[in-house]
């Protein structure tokens, strides 16, 4: 049962010795620099398990195999030829597993399997070589598999020299964030590698932009002149990983390296053109680990494919997420708040032919456990990718996160025309253009006509209501102008998104990544940062509490939620909001020294990036501006319906609009709402207690199937909302109520941010949110507090407790719990 060098390795042999050994052999062969390795085949396995009579449970995929393989005697002839033939590795060694359906193009089973580092020959060799091949039984590999068994005795281990490293890390020749086929990544520690892979320090990170795609010859020389480097981020490191008996050990990082960069702009560049090497030779993007001693020579350690995981989902159960409506009911809806803004937002978004014909016939909207929910199935099928470019970001931030990993793994994927097809013979069937402010030009100058048209029919939506044809009336109209705003709101939101993408794309391809931060945000003060300027002078005694409250009291926590407390009904909130910020600083200096560095970043760009950059601002300018105007609207609307309840002695807001009007035709009697009233409010109360007690909705439903699982580990991976690093201690609220406790310096943990909540940005030195994107609410008003954010972290107010240390880099969207 020989033990195989890398030498005597082709690539047809992957059934007999796994993804990674073959990897490691093709590298070797074309004189990459590998460090020395034998590799164990599958046959080896599979013997072992015969004889220790454990071949029929490995079969059947038995998950208790795992202490009996452990426990099982190693063949006497092979244990000897593994400790005289390993012997001449030297006296430390890494022990890699390599499944034979490990590391492919379909899947990675990256930190599935188990690899030792630190390992002597003989006795600490033999039973790393069994617990790599125990974890093919893992209960997370079966998890993995979704249930399947692995191939019987499927697993091959490799056995290398381990490199006593000076630094070490990952590379990824894509960037896997954004999906740039144009830019690398590279992570970078002191010591061993394993620190980086597992999360447990914070490493270097440097971004750099690679050549084209090109014919191997030509490649080969525009790596060499064509990488520049466009991002460098860099981290002390106190501590560091070593071998040791026994495995491995921290130890201190010597002070002369604990703030120096690990790798030098040429060290960065030539493992960069070893990665491009590695590319070529591969046939495709690769997730590199790699290893420099103290000589400066590059290793690699192990490299696998980039996982595409097949082609991109387009059929099977309809999406559902919460990630934009969420945004707007952190709360449990009301069943006649909700039944009345649902139709609304279906007339824009509903296209019933399309989803009959392509996504299964589902409605466009749902509600479960009280949370509006939104068919987003539609984004499988709209999204595309052009060769080598990153796909539009809003359509991916609403699929879940693995089929969102696959389309920026991709190369390139075209849209679904049929899909689009049907859309625009719909829209041009019903000439629904009539039904949005479509044009990118001139939709800011719709919202300017919508505004003055609020502001005239605000006299009358304030007036008393005297009767109750008179609050119905109220209602409707409402509802009408709530349906106007959507015209152009919704145009608003979408083609803020467009021009944030084309600019920050600009921004790059210009050489100026450093200012995206300082431009793309609001021209001037957005109507939350003059909210929170009043909280913060009513906080000081500059402002009376009634003149805060005529101006600003239509506010609320969950403003599109009708029945949600407004801030001039909790007048409470207000004071404790303005408490909590009157010891800050002035917001408005904070905002005009962020213009001033704008104005000055404005005058290093060229006329035409000025002018795109500047429609941009306006429509983020627009964003908030929009949502302000709108709660106006939302708090007559309740107002009338504050009034209904009066009258009618009932609590209508837990009866649907339909149920509603059928009492006021006669056909739904009093006696006959009383006990359905009861039991809604009974099931919403019980719902609220579960949301409040951290029992949130899923973000992401696929059918009636749940997909959020919180994150292991110690590094989690979000979307980066707002640039910066932060660490500091946690604090989680799951309501406004619970403000008071959020203390300066603390990193604010939510589900999500409405209007309301901004005023403790000016505290918090972070923020982590359950839901958002690029330009929701909290990701505009982070970026102008300068407020390091990530946001769409599965379960993150259940996943973190208050007083945990973690470090928050709103750049990568990556968070570090120390």
């Amino acid at each position: 049962m020989p033990l195989l060098r890398l030498e005597q390795i082709s690539p047809r042999d992957r059934d007999r010795v796994g993804g990674k050994a073959v990897g490691l052999a093709r590298l070797a062969r074309a004189g990459l620099p590998v460090p020395r390795a034998l590799v164990v085949p599958v046959r080896v396995f599979q013997a072992f398990l015969k004889d220790n009579g454990l071949w029929e449970r490995a079969i059947d995929g038995d998950p208790t195999l795992v202490e009996d393989i452990i426990r099982a005697p190693l063949n006497p002839r092979f244990a000897g030829a593994l400790r005289t033939r390993c012997a001449g590795l030297g006296q430390w060694l890494a022990v890699r597993s390599s499944g034979v359906d490990e590391d492919n193009e379909n899947a990675s089973f990256a930190g599935q399997y188990q690899t030792f580092l630190g390992v002597r020959p003989g006795d600490d060799l033999e039973a790393a070589l069994k617990a790599c091949w125990a974890s093919a039984y893992a209960p997370q590999v079966l998890a993995y598999r979704d249930g399947q068994p692995p191939p019987p005795g499927g697993m091959a281990v490799v056995i290398q020299t381990l490199i006593t490293a000076r630094c070490a890390g990952v590379m990824f020749t894509i960037n896997p964030l954004s999906g740039s086929w144009r830019e690398m990544t590279v992570e970078a520690a002191w010591g061993l590698g394993e620190s980086v892979v597992s999360g447990s320090v914070i490493p270097d990170y440097y971004r750099v932009r690679r050549p084209r795609q090109a014919p191997r010859p030509v490649a080969r020389i525009l790596a060499r002149v064509r990488l520049k480097l466009i991002e460098e981020q860099l981290r002390p490191q106190t501590e560091q990983l070593i071998p040791a008996e026994g495995g491995t050990e921290h130890a201190a990082v010597p002070a002369a390296r604990v703030e120096a960069p690990k790798l030098r702009v040429s060290e960065l560049f030539r493992l960069c053109r070893l990665g491009l090497r590695i590319e070529a030779r591969l046939g495709g993007p690769q997730d590199v680990e790699w290893a420099q001693d103290e000589a400066g020579q590059l290793f690699v350690l192990q490299a696998r494919p980039v996982t595409a995981s097949g082609a991109v989902q387009r059929a099977g159960p309809a999406v559902w997420t919460r990630r934009f409506v969420g945004e707007r009911w952190t709360v449990p809806a009301t069943p006649l708040g909700w039944s009345s803004m649902r139709p609304i937002l279906e007339w824009f978004v509903a296209y019933p032919e399309t989803s009959r014909r392509y996504m299964g016939g589902e409605e466009p909207m749902r509600l479960v456990r009280f949370a509006p929910y939104l068919n987003v199935s539609v984004f499988r099928h709209l999204a595309f990718k052009l060769p080598g470019a990153p796909p539009p970001r809003f359509m991916l931030e609403m699929l879940p996160p693995d089929e969102e990993r696959r389309w920026l793994r991709r190369h390139a994927q075209a849209p679904d025309l049929a899909v689009y097809a049907s859309i625009f013979q719909t829209t041009f069937k019903e000439k629904r253009w009539q039904r949005f402010r479509w044009n990118l030009f001139t939709n800011w100058r719709a919202w300017e006509n919508y505004r003055a048209m609020l502001d005239q029919r605000m006299f009358g939506l304030n007036r008393p209501i005297a009767s109750r044809g008179q609050a119905r009336a109220r209602a409707a109209a409402c509802a009408e102008l709530s349906r106007e705003y959507l015209k152009v709101h919704l145009c608003s939101l979408l083609f803020a998104n467009i021009w944030y993408q084309i600019s920050e794309a600009a921004l790059i391809a210009a050489e100026h990544a450093d200012l995206i931060s300082i431009l793309l945000q609001p021209p001037a003060d957005s109507m939350t940062l003059q909210t929170n300027r009043a909280l913060w002078e009513l906080g000081r005694g500059e402002l009376s509490e009634q003149a805060f409250l005529e101006r600003f009291g239509h506010r609320a926590e969950n403003s599109w939620e009708l029945f949600s407390p407004r801030w001039i009904e909790r007048p409470e909130q207000v004071r404790m909001l303005a408490q909590a910020t009157a010891d800050g600083p002035d917001p408005t200096r904070r905002a005009a020294a962020r213009q001033g560095e704008a104005r000055e970043a404005m005058q290093k760009l060229s006329l035409p990036l000025r002018a795109l950059l500047r429609l941009t601002r306006h429509y983020l300018r627009l964003r908030e501006e929009q949502r302000f105007h709108f709660d106006r609207l939302l708090w007559a609307w309740k107002r009338a319906y504050l009034w209904l309840e009066d009258d009618l002695k009932l609590q209508i807001r837990f009866l649907e609009q339909g149920e509603l009007e059928a009492m006021f035709r006669g056909s739904l009697s009093i006696e006959d709402a009383e006990p359905l009233i009861s039991r809604r409010r009974q099931a919403w109360a019980d719902e609220a207690q579960r949301w409040a007690r951290g029992d949130q909705p899923p973000t992401f439903l696929v059918g009636d199937a749940v997909l959020d699982a919180p994150a292991d580990g110690v590094r989690i991976q979000g979307l980066g909302i707002s640039a910066g690093v932060v660490t500091g201690p946690v604090r989680v609220l799951r309501s406004l109520q619970e403000a008071g406790a959020l203390q300066p310096g603390e990193i604010l943990v939510t589900r999500a941010t409405d209007p309301g909540w901004t005023p403790l940005f000016a505290t918090a030195s972070g923020l982590i949110m359950e839901l958002g994107g690029m330009l929701s609410h909290g990701a505009v008003v982070a970026r102008e507090y300068q407020l390091p954010a990530v946001v769409n972290i599965a379960q993150a107010t259940a996943r973190l407790r208050d007083g945990q240390t973690v470090t928050v880099d709103g750049s990568r969207g990556v968070i570090w719990i120390r």
